[in-house]
């Protein structure tokens, strides 16, 4: 029996939006945020990963410019209060959480990230749909609008609820690299999720450079993965690296 307080048109959005997603196979988390979108009037939209650490990377937009994403990462990351390191001791417990749930609005219209960053590009609400799989945060979906938008409603928050645990194993599915099945046949210590990143880049012959911007990381930062990796598979270069692992 559906909930008084979760009306039947919500429930056939969240069923719209399972159905919709589930014989997508290829750019899966553009075609989730292109349902949300549809079935639920969001318009301006990130997909992020979380690694082990916690820390966000490889973002996937819509309708948001990318030199946007790129001077958030650059600097205003760290003033983020949506970010998963600060909301681990949160989440799972509540996987939908806005900037207004975690401060008051006069601490958030009073904070350097609002008005250096929010104010900037004209946003005002933001919320994030939390992803998580064995206990562990393993991806972040954010909208944005501006002030005169309405925010998110009680019924949309349940619904942003309930699909929150039905994206987060197939987000995981869909971010797997093939050899992933036959994880126990590696050689050494089981990869890193950065590593798998990393790793699916190199077999598609992509730069250090590409894999960095891909990842938003240094190219340092993919040198020490790459390094990381020859140690695990026991090889020298990336010619030995992606032989060993096709024929695993």
């Amino acid at each position: 029996m559906i909930s008084h307080s979760f009306s039947k048109n919500n429930y056939k959005k969240v069923v719209s939006f399972m159905d919709e997603l589930s014989s997508t196979d290829k750019n899966f988390r553009k075609e989730v945020l292109l349902a949300f979108e549809r079935w639920f009037g969001f318009h301006q939209m990130n997909f992020w990963l979380c690694d082990e650490n916690n820390d966000l990377y490889d973002p996937v937009t819509l309708n948001t410019d990318e030199s946007i994403t790129k001077d958030y990462l650059k600097n205003y990351l760290s003033m983020d209060q949506l970010t998963p390191h600060k909301l681990a001791h949160i989440v799972p417990r509540r996987r939908v959480i806005s900037l207004l749930d975690i401060q008051t609005k006069k601490e958030y219209e009073n904070s350097e990230y609002y008005n250096c960053f929010m104010k900037k590009y004209g946003f005002y609400n933001n919320t994030g749909v939390f992803l998580v799989r064995n206990s562990k945060i393993t991806g972040l979906v954010d909208f944005v609008s501006e002030k005169e938008e309405k925010s998110i409603t009680e019924n949309e928050m349940m619904c942003l609820e309930i699909l929150s645990r039905y994206l987060a194993p197939r987000v995981y599915d869909h971010t797997q690299p093939p050899y992933n099945k036959n994880r126990s046949s590696l050689p050494n210590s089981p990869l890193t999720a950065r590593e798998e990143e990393v790793l699916l880049l190199v077999q598609r012959g992509y730069s250090n450079k590409y894999i960095a911007q891909t990842l938003f990381i240094s190219v340092n930062t993919v040198k020490k993965h790459i390094q990381s990796l020859y140690i695990k598979f026991d090889v020298n270069n990336r010619t030995s690296l992606c032989f060993k692992v096709s024929s695993i």
